[in-house]
């Protein structure tokens, strides 16, 4: 991972702080961890870098926790024998357990497409109030290369928000401008909210449990613990924060908030 941590992160990073803006992720695991008796290595790269300066494809266990679709396929493609799988999104979190020949679904299974959709770079043009300037912006994702001062400017009169505030932004890559200009609420703080922008921010605790989630499994994995048999265990938050408000909730409800299910093999 290479992504460094913003303000637009501490609302769901419980190991962050203000001073730790600025870090990249894997550095602020390694120094939570180092107290423990875990060795880590860090890699702060993406994870096709990471593979191939590995010089081996043999990977007994893969945790994984990425953003995009596309980036789980990655790792999927490079077979590891067992993956762990946490997400987050509007209506629950889980985790979902792939093995290599478990005769269940693999992790690609869990993210086919079920319809024609619009490529990354033209819902960053059009979220950016450019959607004629797609082009540009699929070349400006794929080379990483910052944005120039002429670049940022359209934008600010694309959106309707003064340059300056903006202008901290030039020569960061693109991804990095959009993500704290739009994703971040930047743009929607600067236009008093008149400039709606898509926002879909986890609830505080979401984030956190998927990890707890997530790690569990990989110590019982790596523990040689018996697993479940289930391909994927969803938690729908909206019960959880009921859960957490009345701790005393029947078992019955309690276990009705757990949802398993089994997706098609492959």
């Amino acid at each position: 991972m290479i992504t460094k941590l913003s303000n637009s992160h501490l609302q769901r990073y419980v190991l962050a702080g203000q001073a730790e803006v600025g870090l990249s992720k894997a550095a602020l695991a390694t120094n939570a961890l180092r107290s423990t008796a875990l060795e880590v290595e860090a890699h702060p790269m993406k994870w096709a870098e990471y593979v191939a300066r590995r010089g081996d494809w043999v990977f007994d266990r893969v945790g994984v926790a990425l953003d995009t679709a596309a980036d789980r396929l990655a790792v999927q493609g490079a077979l590891p024998r067992w993956i762990a799988n946490a997400w987050t999104q509007e209506q629950d979190l889980g985790i979902s357990r792939h093995g290599f020949d478990d005769g269940q679904a693999c992790l690609c299974c869990m993210y086919m497409p079920t319809g024609k959709s619009k490529d990354e770079h033209q819902l960053v043009a059009e979220e950016l109030g450019m959607p004629e300037a797609h082009d540009e912006v699929k070349t400006r994702l794929q080379t990483n290369t910052g944005v120039p001062n002429e670049f940022v400017a359209r934008v600010g009169t694309a959106m309707a928000v003064p340059f300056g505030p903006l202008a901290a932004f030039v020569g960061q890559p693109l991804r990095s401008f959009y993500q704290q200009a739009i994703c971040g609420g930047l743009v929607f703080q600067l236009s008093d909210g008149s400039r709606l922008v898509r926002t879909v921010v986890p609830m505080a605790f979401q984030s956190a449990l998927a990890g707890i989630m997530l790690a569990a499994d990989l110590v019982k994995h790596s523990a040689g613990f018996p697993m479940s048999r289930t391909t994927s265990t969803t938690a729908p938050p909206l019960v959880l924060t009921s859960m957490i408000r009345k701790p005393k909730i029947p078992a019955a409800a309690a276990s009705a908030a757990m949802r398993i299910s089994f997706p098609p093999t492959g």
